[in-house]
């Protein structure tokens, strides 16, 4: 029954925010972090009711079914952007990722490193796009610096909450994930974001 809600609450999330797209014309930027932050918020309160077996047969099922509908563009909502990105298969595989390194043994971990992923990552995108004005080019993608550091400050106030460290330990995880988010292209900071925030929280706790 727990499973079958998870697989329920992820897939009426992405129906919500095509049905938003297409009944109020939103743009795609906006419905797309509104499918990332949802659907990562449901995946980090996944291990709470099934298996990380379940979790990673879930993921992988929903990273195919992304996979098809961007070859079929049926999930328009996540699909029309103009950059060149996989973010929207990664983004499960990295809850997959994550829940082979960490699940069962330490939720915290994993909880960490989705959030980062889920809410650090799209509200930078959406700042980034919005109102970013210095651009840096990586392997023929922009980033903003505006972005990342909406990232990094988004990124402390999770950090806060789920590690108990000196400041500068803090600063340090919040300053690799920015780097990496920064560095990361083509989406693979959904990706690699939740396995390498898991690590570091993992490491300085």
């Amino acid at each position: 029954m727990e499973l079958a809600l998870i697989i329920l609450a992820s897939s009426s999330l992405i129906a919500i925010a095509e049905l938003l797209k297409r009944r109020f014309s939103l743009p795609t930027a906006l419905t797309r972090r509104f499918a990332h932050i949802t659907t990562a918020i449901v995946a980090s309160v996944a291990p709470l009711f099934i298996s990380q077996i379940e979790i990673v047969v879930v993921s992988i099922m929903f990273a195919i079914a992304l996979l098809f509908g961007r070859r079929y563009r049926i999930f328009s909502a996540i699909h029309t952007v103009e950059r060149r990105t996989f973010g929207d298969v990664f983004l499960p595989l990295g809850v997959a990722g994550s829940a082979l390194f960490f699940l069962p043994d330490d939720v915290r971990a994993f909880q960490f490193g989705i959030l980062v992923m889920g809410i650090s990552d799209a509200v930078a995108g959406v700042v980034g796009e919005k109102i970013g004005k210095h651009s840096v080019r990586i392997f023929n993608n922009t980033k903003s610096l505006e972005g990342s550091a909406v990232f990094f400050v988004t990124s402390l106030a999770i950090t806060v909450f789920f590690v108990v460290a000196p400041a500068h330990q803090i600063l340090f995880i919040v300053a690799v994930l920015t780097a990496a988010e920064l560095l990361l292209v083509y989406g693979l900071d959904n990706l690699m974001l939740p396995i390498l925030g898991g690590y570091l929280l993992k490491f300085f706790m």
